[in-house]
C-alpha cells in the first residue's frame, strides 16, 4: 500500500539524527539517474510496494528503516522479515544479487549464519537465514467479490489501490535465473524488492546483532547496515491459535509433475509448519497412520531436514471428513461403526487432537435436513463415537441448531459472525471459529488488498477468543467445478491473478492461493525449478498475525493485560459483528501501526521475570 501512518519504532529513535538522516534520503534520490540504482531503501514485512511505486511514503523511513541502517526487532523461537527497495535507474539492472552472510551479537560471540538453500529449501535445518526475491503481478481488475469487499467502488471498505503491478510470491534466492533466482533483471525505472527472513533460534542469547547487507548490481556495489534486537524471552512451539489450511496435494502433483506425493508432501507440510499454520485434509483410520509424524511431531525435527518454530511438536487438527461428509456416515449403523472407530483410533494414538464430521459445504436451508439427520446418527450413538463433532462453514442459524443443539462446531464467515452467539454457544460446550476474511469486518487475504489484511485477522481473533482460524484452500491452482464455461481449468497460476471466477461472474485476485507451485511442467516458461512450495506475502502476514497473536497471549499471561488492551484499541477497535455494513475498515492500512504495538508488547514481555 501506498499509505503510511508514520508511526516509527524506538529502534528509529536510537537512530542517527533527524537532520542527517534526511540528507541521506535527498543524497540517495539524487543519483544519477542513468546508474543502475537509483535508490535503494528498507520496509516492514507489512507492507506491498508495487513494481512502479517510486514515491513510497515508507522510503523516508519506516519501523525498520532510519534512511540510512534497516532495524528489526523480536524474541527468540520467531521467523522475523523485512524488505529491500532497490530502485532501477534508466537503464535498468542486468545482474542484481544481494547477500545477508549473518549477523553478530554486538556484544558477545553468537551469530546467526547463513548458509546457501537446496533444491528444497524447505529443508531449513542449518538454514536460519532465507533470501528470496518478490515476484510481482499485473492486476488489471480488482476482486469482484462482495464475499471479500463490497462491489461498489464508493464504499469506504474498498481497497484505495486494487490494481496495478503487485507484490505476490516469494521465490527461493536459487530459483531458475530469469524465473526469480539470483542474479535478477530489473526494469528499467522499476523497483524489485529482495525478502529477507531470519528464524531467531531458541538458544540465542538476547541482545543487538549486527550484519551487512551486500548489493551487487552490474557491478555497482551498496551496503546496508542491519540492527536485530534480539528480546529476552522466547515464543512458545505450541501455537496460542490454530490455523488450518486445505492442503490438496493432487494439485502439487500435477504441477510439479509428479505422483510422488511422499516426496513433495513433506515439503510442503514443513513450509506450512515454518508458518506456523496447517495444512490439512480428510483422515481416517487407515490413511492416518501413514501421516502419523505429521501429528506426533516427528515430522519436524532435525532430522527430518527442519527446524524452526515449533520443532518436534505435532499438527494439532485432524478432521475425519473434509468438504461434506462423505459415504460412511449415511445410515445409522455405518456412522456408529466409523465414528465409532475413528474416536477410538484418536484416543489411542494421538489424544486430546482436534477433529471433526465436515457437513455439506456452506449449506443452503434445503441442506439443513439433511445435516441433522448426519448430527442425529452421531450424537445417538451409545459408543465413543458420539465425540466425534459436528462441524458447519456457516453463521449461526437457529434453525439448523434446533431443537438439541445440532452442531457443535460453528465456523462463520467474517460477515456472518455474531459475537454475542460465540459467547453463547461456548458457554454450553459448543464452539464457534471463523473461515476466510471479509472487510470491513476483518481482513480480506487477497492480492489486491494490503499485506496487513492477512495479518489483522489473528487479532480479531485475539479480541474475540476465536480459537481457530480456517482458510478455504492453500492451493487452488486448479479452478473448480464453478468455472464458467470457456475458461481452462488448469490455471497458469503465475500469470493469471484471479484464481477464483464463477457462473454469476465474481471473480477475485490470489483467492485460495496462499503458496504457489515451485515447479511447473504444465506451464514450462513459468518452471522456477524449486523442489516445494513458494511462498506468498498473504502467507508470510499470516504467520506474523499468529506471532502477534502469541505475543498478546503471554503479555496476558505475564499481567500485562492493560497493555495488550490498550494495543487492541488501536490495531482492532472494531471488528466483526461490531462494524455496520457500510462503514470502512477499523484497522490500520500499513505495517508500521502494528510494529509499534508489538514493540511495546515485546518490551514489557522481556522486562517481566
Amino acid at each position: 500500500m501506498k499509505n503510511n501512518t508514520n508511526h516509527y519504532s524506538p529502534f528509529l529513535k536510537r537512530s542517527i539524527s533527524f537532520c542527517f538522516m534526511m540528507f541521506l534520503v535527498i543524497f540517495h534520490t539524487a543519483q544519477d539517474l542513468n546508474a543502475d540504482i537509483s535508490t535503494v531503501w528498507v520496509c516492514n514485512d507489512g507492507e506491498k510496494i508495487e513494481q512502479d511505486d517510486f514515491d513510497n511514503p515508507n522510503k523516508a523511513g519506516n519501523s525498520a528503516w532510519n534512511g540510512s541502517k534497516a532495524g528489526i526487532f523480536g524474541g527468540r523461537n520467531e521467523v522475523l522479515a523485512f524488505q529491500i527497495i532497490i530502485e532501477a535507474g534508466s537503464r535498468g539492472i542486468n545482474s542484481l544479487t544481494v547477500t545477508l552472510s549473518g549477523l553478530k551479537q554486538k556484544e558477545g560471540s553468537s551469530q546467526i549464519v547463513y548458509t546457501p538453500p537446496a533444491k528444497d529449501p524447505t529443508l531449513y535445518t542449518g538454514r536460519p537465514i532465507q533470501i528470496y526475491t518478490v515476484n510481482y503481478m499485473n492486476v488489471t481488475k480488482r476482486t469482484y467479490a462482495d464475499w471479500f469487499y463490497p462491489l461498489d467502488e464508493s464504499h469506504p471498505a474498498v481497497p484505495s489501490d486494487p490494481v496495478g503491478l503487485k507484490p505476490v510470491q516469494l521465490i527461493p534466492e536459487n530459483a531458475t535465473t530469469g524465473r526469480g533466482g539470483f542474479p535478477l533483471q530489473v526494469k528499467p525505472s522499476m523497483n524489485q524488492a529482495i525478502w529477507i527472513e531470519i528464524y531467531t533460534g531458541k538458544n540465542l542469547p538476547a541482545g543487538l546483532y549486527e550484519g551487512i547487507i551486500e548489493i551487487n548490481a552490474d557491478g555497482e556495489k551498496r551496503s546496508i547496515p542491519l540492527e536485530l534486537e534480539l528480546f529476552d524471552f522466547t515464543l512458545p512451539d505450541t501455537n496460542s491459535i490454530d490455523a488450518m489450511i486445505y492442503y490438496e496435494s493432487g494439485q502439487p502433483d500435477m504441477y510439479h509433475g509428479t505422483n510422488q506425493t511422499n516426496v513433495l508432501d513433506p515439503a510442503y507440510h514443513r513450509f506450512a509448519h515454518r508458518n506456523r499454520v496447517e495444512f490439512v485434509t480428510a483422515y481416517n483410520e487407515s490413511t492416518a497412520p501413514q501421516y502419523i509424524d505429521l501429528f506426533n511431531g516427528n515430522a519436524f525435527t532435525e532430522k527430518n531436514g527442519y527446524e524452526g518454530p515449533c520443532m518436534a511438536t505435532g499438527n494439532n487438527i485432524i478432521p475425519r471428513t473434509f468438504y461434506g461428509p462423505g459415504r460412511d456416515f449415511e445410515t445409522q449403523e455405518e456412522a456408529w461403526a466409523h465414528s465409532d472407530a475413528w474416536m477410538n483410533w484418536l484416543d489411542k494414538n494421538l489424544p486430546g487432537k482436534i477433529t471433526f464430521l465436515y457437513m455439506p459445504d456452506e449449506p443452503s436451508r434445503e441442506s439443513f435436513p439433511v445435516i441433522r439427520e448426519y448430527a442425529k446418527r452421531i450424537h445417538g450413538n451409545p459408543g465413543p463415537g458420539r465425540k466425534l463433532p459436528i462441524f458447519v462453514t456457516k453463521g449461526y442459524s437457529a434453525e439448523l441448531d434446533s431443537p438439541d443443539q445440532t452442531i457443535d462446531i460453528w465456523c462463520s464467515f467474517y460477515g456472518h459472525y455474531s459475537i454475542a452467539q460465540a459467547l453463547i454457544e461456548r458457554s454450553h460446550g459448543d464452539d464457534m471459529w471463523i473461515y476466510n476474511g471479509m472487510r470491513p469486518y476483518g481482513g480480506a487475504m487477497l492480492i489486491d488488498t494490503p499485506a496487513i489484511d492477512a495479518r489483522v485477522n489473528m487479532w480479531v481473533c485475539y479480541k474475540h477468543g476465536i480459537n481457530v482460524y480456517f482458510n478455504w484452500h492453500s492451493c487452488h491452482w486448479q479452478h473448480n467445478s464453478h468455472i464458467p464455461s470457456g475458461y481452462d481449468r488448469v490455471q497458469n497460476i503465475w500469470i493469471e491473478p484471479i484464481t477464483f471466477r464463477n457462473k454469476h461472474g465474481n471473480y477475485a485476485n490470489g483467492d485460495g492461493c496462499l503458496v504457489y507451485p515451485g515447479q511447473d511442467v504444465l506451464h514450462p516458461d513459468q518452471d522456477r525449478c524449486i523442489e516445494g512450495p513458494c511462498s506468498t506475502i498473504t502467507m508470510a502476514n499470516l504467520r506474523r498475525g499468529l506471532q502477534d497473536h502469541l505475543y498478546l497471549t503471554l503479555a496476558k499471561k505475564l499481567g500485562h493485560e492493560e497493555a495488550v488492551n490498550a494495543a487492541l484499541s488501536k490495531i482492532v477497535p472494531k471488528a466483526l459483528s461490531d462494524v455496520g455494513k457500510n462503514e470502512g475498515v477499523h484497522f490500520p492500512q500499513d505495517g508500521n501501526a502494528f510494529e509499534k504495538e508489538r514493540y511495546k508488547l515485546a518490551k514489557i514481555i522481556a522486562q517481566t521475570k
